[in-house]
This record gives structure tokens, sequence and C-alpha cells, in this order.
């Protein structure tokens, strides 16, 4: 149990809800970070199989609308010039060993807190140009991509939020992640629901005429 502000954090008036101290931000970590990770060990096998067995059917490949292949062998499947799955492997990995050093009691420094809000920013701004990707240029949806969607979003929306409220951002920050606290759900449903958006918007066409 947190007994007081840890290295980055600060006081403050009211004490912010328990998902936001160091064992509820480890929690967030460690189940987001193991299902994004568990997502991309699959996609990592998915896309083996497709290099050594080309025109085999995938697990992922349930239907014309959700299939892996056209995400993997797209130039977006690639981002730094290494498969994706490479980046998720690596980052989802750090999350997880994260949650776990704070579910062990021990403290972060605030310096570790930044870096792991700049890789958890670049996720989130990654996957919100993959969800626009697979929605107007591929018109289909990678299964294990969307697994990933839905864990990169809440990590994201509640480190941030912690991030802010504890003032490891900056003092600056500490009312906006106070007043983001009690809507962060709201945040991440939202989210959700404009990503669904997004994909259908791009995909419509083709619905509509598999609809037909």
């Amino acid at each position: 149990m947190d007994t007081g502000p840890k290295t980055g954090e600060v006081e403050t008036a009211e004490p912010l809800p328990s998902l936001y101290g160091n064992r509820g931000l480890g929690w967030v970590l460690l189940i987001g970070g193991g299902i994004g990770l568990l997502a991309s060990f699959m996609l990592t096998i998915e896309y083996i199989h497709s290099l050594t067995e080309p025109d085999a059917q995938l697990l992922c490949d349930v239907n014309v609308f959700v299939t892996c292949q056209p995400a993997m062998n797209s130039s977006a499947g690639a981002i730094l010039g290494f498969p994706n799955v490479i980046l998720g492997l690596v980052s989802f990995t750090i999350a997880v060993v994260s949650g776990v050093v704070l579910l062990a009691g021990s403290a972060l420094p605030r310096w570790y807190w930044i870096g792991l809000q700049v890789g958890l920013l670049g996720g989130a701004v990654l996957i919100t140009y993959l969800q626009w990707y697979s929605g107007f240029q591929l018109r289909a949806l990678c299964l294990w991509c969307m697994v990933i969607w839905t864990a990169t979003i809440p990590t994201f929306a509640l480190t941030t939020i912690g991030n802010l409220a504890n003032g490891r951002l900056g003092r600056g920050g500490i009312r906006a992640g106070r007043g983001l606290a009690q809507w962060a759900w709201v945040v991440i449903v939202v989210w959700y629901l404009a990503v669904i958006g997004l994909v259908l918007a791009g995909m419509w066409d083709i619905i509509r005429l598999s609809m037909i």
C-alpha cells in the first residue's frame, strides 16, 4: 500500500484514487503491457508463418474485413524499417517489467516516468496512424493489432493522468491530471468510440457493398 508520495510525486489537498498510486499504475502497466505483449507475440508468430508459408491461412485471417496479412505486408507494417511487432515486443516488455517493479513496492524515479511517458505517447501516436491506415488505405483490420490498440489506449490514458496528477510532468499539469482522474473511463470510452468511427468511415463503402 502506498504510504506517501514517491519520487517525482507531490502531495495534494485530497488524495487521488488508488488507481493513480504506484500499485494502481503497477496493475495498469502489468495488465495492459501483458495483453499487448501477448498480442505482439501472436502477431510475431503469424508474421513468421506468413514468411515461411506465404499461401497459408493464418489464425488472424478471419474474413475479408479482419485479416492480418495486408497490414503485415504493407509499408505501415514496418514504420522504422523493421516489423512493428519488434517495437511491440520491446515496448510491452518494458511496461510489464515496470508494473512488476511497482507492485513489488519499489518507487520509480521521475526521469524513468518521463521516459515511460514519452514511449507511451509514441505508441499512442503510432496506433492512431495505423488505425487511420487500416481504415482508409488497407480497408482491412488486423485482429492482433486491434488487441494491441485496445490495450494501449487505457494504458496510455491512465498512466498519463497519473503522471500529470502526481506532478511527474511538472507542477503545471497537476490540476489537469486531478481533473481528468475522475473522468478517465469516459475519456477511454470516447477514445474507443472515436477509433470505431474512424475505421467505419474508411471502410464504409466496402461494408455497404458487402451488404447488398
